[in-house]
């Protein structure tokens, strides 16, 4: 079409004449204030975290990239091979935190394990949630994981979660924002614990 650049690359060896559309990778959007679900898996599967060293500092990086004006994080959950975040953008775009955050735990991670290479299967996936029932709804899926993939009986019995954190069995990490999310179920902390736990478990 005039005025649009297709990008048609030639094909080598049998055919060659042919030619292959490039399907350019759909930009970012940067929307401050949108509710966005995050999930990011190992390369070919593999062991994301291989231990709770890994874990622990994975942690500490979302809490460092979370340090933005306007962030939030709302839920979180790490598996083995993935891990889930439910954050509000804030005023630093998701691409740029997200980039920081994956580049940060590889180097780390590489240099820990002694190896080299990709760590992350690609790019990050994100789902912007559109209404407080779609974030609820997410909030339920990500601290299921490990229930849904028969790690555990009960969220509250998997450490690697935001899920003991938001109903007060223990100690809510600095950049989870517990009250925040609390307050979508009930204004009240009582009420809305007691209606996190029936909507979850």
């Amino acid at each position: 079409m005039p005025g649009t650049e297709s990008r048609l690359w030639p094909i080598a060896g049998r055919g060659a004449g042919r030619h292959v559309h490039q399907v350019p990778r759909e930009p970012r959007t940067y929307e401050p204030g949108s509710y966005r679900h995050v999930t990011a898996r190992g390369n070919d599967h593999a062991a994301l975290f291989r231990d709770d060293a890994d874990r622990w500092h994975f942690l500490g990086l979302v809490g460092d990239v979370t340090r933005s004006p306007g962030w939030r994080c709302l839920a979180w959950c790490l598996m083995t091979t993935h891990y889930h975040l439910l954050v509000q953008e804030g005023e630093c775009p998701l691409s740029d935190c997200m980039q920081l955050l994956h580049t940060r735990y590889v180097r780390a991670f590489n240099r820990r394990h002694g190896r080299r290479g990709h760590v992350f299967g690609g790019r990050y996936h994100e789902v912007t949630l559109e209404d407080d029932a779609h974030v609820l709804s997410t909030i339920r899926y990500i601290v299921r994981n490990p229930v849904e993939a028969g790690l555990c009986a009960s969220p509250a019995d998997w450490p690697w979660s935001s899920y003991r954190q938001l109903i007060g069995l223990d100690r809510p990490m600095s950049f989870f924002s517990r009250a925040h999310a609390l307050a979508l179920f009930d204004p009240r902390r009582d009420r809305a614990v007691a209606a996190v736990r029936r909507f979850v478990e």
